[in-house]
């Protein structure tokens, strides 16, 4: 354990760009925008008659205050603000695939093309924990960084728009709905594991092409998938390949939910829906889904076909 920890280590020293600066770049400019659009710009220090219903409505704490005093606000109030801080604190996780894309596709790779794998195949170490180790950072540890990184601009982002809310006489502590937070934190690294595993497949598709690829490893993970596709079309006139694909990157969803008829009515439902008793239905469809338990045995022959062609690396 203590080698694969050591291991792991490594691949996030070499991996630093992707897997730390990215997302803390991506994230500051996630802070800096909110504080931007706060200061420069005054949307939200001022609303300038925005509410028309409530024309006493003057800014962001006269609106909390108002929120916060209403009927469903008890209830509400902290969804929607917990929401908002997803909202003003996503943008680093559009990178999130393409740090997983690239950093397993370079993985077993780039080791063969620079020949650092002659020194590294002479220390103490199996290959197939060399090869796990380089799909767990990028598949599980990234992510973990990712949602780290990205609490911290949520915390960041609270804490700023509280002291507007200071200064303009609102309620302070409804910026703060920590349970609330929480929550969406802790579903999150539940539903991002049962959408691993559907997509393990694919990523396992990419991890062995970086081992076996001599070169352009881009066009060997793609190309081929893209053939098959496009001949199961032309021979069979058929979709069956792409249908199988699509399900695998995300496409069981549609099969999950598919008798869901949310009701939404407010910001509650919303995040309910999305953080809430939906995932259930998704674990529940998930382990049933013959197609699943296939994929996470074709995932395993390519992971164990990545060790046996890093064996064979010279």
């Amino acid at each position: 354990m203590n080698t694969f920890t050591a291991l792991i280590k490594r691949e996030i020293l070499d991996g630093m760009n992707g897997y730390i600066r990215v997302p803390a770049i991506l994230a500051a400019l996630s802070v800096f925008l909110v504080i931007v659009s706060t200061i420069g710009f005054g949307a939200t220090i001022e609303f300038d008659g925005v509410f028309d219903r409530h024309p006493e409505v003057s800014n962001l704490g006269e609106a909390v205050e108002m929120a916060a005093n209403s009927n469903k606000g008890e209830h509400e109030l902290p969804a929607a603000v917990t929401l908002s801080y997803w909202v003003m604190g996503g943008i680093s996780w559009v990178a999130l695939p393409f740090v997983i894309f690239f950093s397993l596709l370079s993985s077993l790779y780039e080791e063969r093309r620079d020949r650092s794998i002659l020194f590294w195949k002479s220390m103490p170490v199996a290959d197939w924990q060399e090869v796990l180790a380089k799909l767990v950072t990028p598949v599980l540890v990234a992510p973990l960084v990712f949602l780290g990184v990205a609490v911290a601009a949520q915390l960041l982002i609270a804490f700023f728009l509280s002291i507007v809310v200071l200064f303009q006489g609102g309620p302070v502590l409804e910026m703060w709905p920590l349970a609330t937070m929480l929550g969406t934190w802790a579903v999150f690294v539940t539903q991002y594991a049962v959408s691993t595993l559907w997509v393990l497949p694919l990523l396992a598709w990419v991890l062995f092409v970086s081992s076996y690829a001599s070169r352009l490893p881009f066009m060997w993970a793609v190309l081929p998938p893209a053939v098959i596709a496009a001949v199961e079309g032309i021979l069979f006139e058929t979709t069956r390949f792409l249908e199988w694909f699509g399900v695998h990157l995300g496409g069981w969803q549609a099969y999950a939910y598919h008798d869901l008829n949310p009701d939404i009515d407010g910001p509650r439902d919303f995040l309910n829906l999305v953080f809430g008793g939906v995932q259930m239905e998704g674990l529940t469809y998930t382990l049933s889904s013959g197609q699943f338990w296939l994929g996470l045995v074709i995932a395993g022959g390519f992971v164990y076909g990545a060790i046996e062609m890093r064996k064979r690396a010279i």
